[in-house]
């Protein structure tokens, strides 16, 4: 680059630019911290000359390994897995029929409903606990699946979210696949859903990384080991009394975070303009 085209950029640019990257690196800097130490000998990122690159790749894979053969984490990230997965199917069927009928069609009491519905965002999770354990352990659904996932279902934030993208469905389009001989269903199938693709995708992986991340819920309803998510193995592992070296540590939730990680990278564009698009229609 030539001292002339260096001339021609705007200093403002150069500022903004610098101050992301600058974000960046504190963003980043306690992922790259986290590999640093499992990639290394033990001891060696916490000694008196640490390091700031791994130094053995061997060596952390070794960790990997043990903490897959020597604990359960392997059948926490399946239940992890299944409970994603669950929540995020019911979430995305239950969402998109309610914001079908909530944002095309008119029935009495919809907005009172939906205002009740917005109205539970502004509800603290801790205050609905209880009463959502004991309705839980009376229906005898401790530390089982359906415990884990029938209370998270119903998204008031998905909701929200489909039925600004359903609003702006033409009217036109749903009269003509009536006049067509279109059920309510096929309306729902053919119609409504194809033109929300988006929206589905962004509240999947929303949902994902919520359910992923999700500790008290599963801490509440799982008491048994056979159900533990990965959430709480890695909260064992940074538990004071688990006696784990700094790098074993870092290897759970290293291996806790690689999911969220990788589809936050594959989609981030998704999310960014889901939100974005949930913003501006309606």
């Amino acid at each position: 680059m030539t001292s002339q085209s260096l001339r021609r950029i705007p200093v403002w640019s150069l500022a903004k630019w610098g101050l992301a990257l600058m974000i960046a690196a504190i963003a980043l800097f306690p992922i790259w911290w986290m590999i640093n130490v499992v990639f290394a000998l033990p001891g060696e990122p916490v000694s008196i000359n640490p390091r700031l690159w791994p130094t053995s790749i061997p060596a952390g894979i070794e960790k990997i390994h043990l903490i897959f053969t020597e604990t359960d984490y392997l059948r926490a990230y399946g239940i992890s897995l299944l409970y994603a997965a669950f929540t995020i199917a019911g979430v995305l069927l239950i969402g998109s029929l309610a914001a079908f009928e909530f944002a095309l069609f008119e029935f009495p009491g919809r907005s009172l409903l939906f205002g009740i519905v917005m109205l539970s965002l502004m509800v603290p999770t801790a205050v609905t606990i209880i009463p959502t354990y004991l309705l839980t352990s009376q229906l005898g659904w401790l530390n089982t699946m359906r415990g884990l996932v029938v209370p998270g279902l119903a998204s008031a934030f998905g909701l929200f979210m489909l039925v600004q993208f359903m609003r702006a469905i033409p009217k036109d389009m749903i009269e003509a696949a009536r006049l067509d001989g279109a059920s309510h269903i096929q309306i729902y199938r053919h119609v409504a859903l194809p033109l929300c693709r988006n929206a589905l995708v962004t509240l999947a992986i929303l949902t994902f990384m919520q359910t992923w991340g999700n500790y008290m819920w599963p801490l509440i309803i799982g008491t048994k080991p056979e159900m533990y998510t990965v959430g709480q193995v890695v909260g064992l592992f940074n538990s004071p009394l688990s006696h784990q070296t700094v790098d074993m540590v870092m290897t759970a939730n290293l291996l806790a975070a690689i999911p969220p990680l990788l589809f936050f990278l594959i989609f981030q564009r998704k999310i960014v303009e889901g939100i974005a698009m949930s913003g501006t229609k309606g």
